[in-house]
């Protein structure tokens, strides 16, 4: 792993170690441990693209998401491994992925992810026009550590990919995979900082990948909330890649958010790479 990912994981650490009332007014320092500062816990469970918070949907809640993300491969790494423009080819991809969680538990819930793709490939010799669904997702959540004034919360989450994606067509893999996750995250007045490290591994196949997810979200107004996600992403035999996601929720009511993000690629040493993109995420809790 590269020494600047270290360096992020190091400093999201100290920002944990911060007392909860550092970054407040004195009256604010001297809430009682017994008494919930009224921004605990009070953010999303996912950010644009990757990261994830502590929280979960709520014992006996349902959630519904759907993401749309689009990918434009524009620049294909060269021998002399700098990116060069694509020309006279080109290699889009669309994913729509429905999302659904359900509390079963106080501090639990099952979800499911089920995505389509949409793949958009003229390379030439290699073209590739198909469309269909991925690799599904099951994964059981634990919040196993509440958020209070001055601790994070911490959860974990274990899931497995069905092999249902389609490896010759580049519709995901038709092999399983396993995926833990860890997730961290702290609130304070008017932002939160959110960390959290994970690890997939295929069935059969060496494509294991280690992630490093991370968001600060800041909240001006009530309804409108900045944020900006850091996406670490190392794939056995694939290369890496580092992205930074800025984007805005908005709070459009009382149970439901509308996100949207531009994934932009800082670093990579993968075979093409996509400069800028774009996500859209809808969501809401019944």
């Amino acid at each position: 792993m590269s020494k600047d990912v270290l360096l992020f994981a190091v400093v999201i650490a100290v920002c944990f170690s911060v007392p909860a009332g550092a970054t407040g007014s004195q009256g604010e320092a001297t809430v009682k441990n017994s008494e919930q500062a009224p921004w605990v816990g009070k953010y999303p469970m996912s950010f644009f693209t990757k990261t994830r918070t502590a929280n979960t949907v709520g014992k006996d809640r349902l959630s519904v998401c759907v993401k749309f993300q689009y990918f434009d491969w524009n620049r294909k790494r060269g021998s002399d491994n700098d990116y060069h423009c694509l020309s006279g080819q080109s290699k889009r991809k669309m994913s729509a992925t429905f999302v659904s969680k359900y509390g079963w538990a106080e501090n639990h819930h099952i979800a499911i992810s089920v995505p389509m793709l949409f793949n958009d490939f003229d390379l030439g010799t290699s073209d590739n026009h198909s469309k269909g669904l991925g690799n599904i997702f099951i994964f059981e959540k634990w919040n196993l550590i509440k958020e209070t004034n001055n601790r994070p919360g911490i959860a974990i989450d274990f899931g497995y990919y069905l092999p249902t994606g389609d490896t010759d067509r580049k519709l995901g893999s038709d092999d399983g995979g396993y995926r833990v996750s860890t997730e961290i995250s702290k609130a304070w007045k008017d932002f939160s900082l959110h960390f959290n490290p994970c690890y997939t591994w295929d069935e059969d196949k060496d494509a294991d990948v280690g992630e490093i997810n991370a968001g600060i979200l800041t909240k001006p107004f009530p309804t409108l909330w900045p944020g900006i996600e850091y996406n670490y992403y190392d794939k056995e035999s694939c290369g890496h890649r580092h992205d930074l996601v800025p984007g805005i929720i908005w709070k459009y009511a009382k149970n439901g958010t509308f996100k949207v993000g531009v994934p932009i690629t800082l670093d990579s040493t993968e075979s093409y790479k996509d400069a800028v993109g774009l996500v859209l995420k809808l969501f809401y809790k019944f």
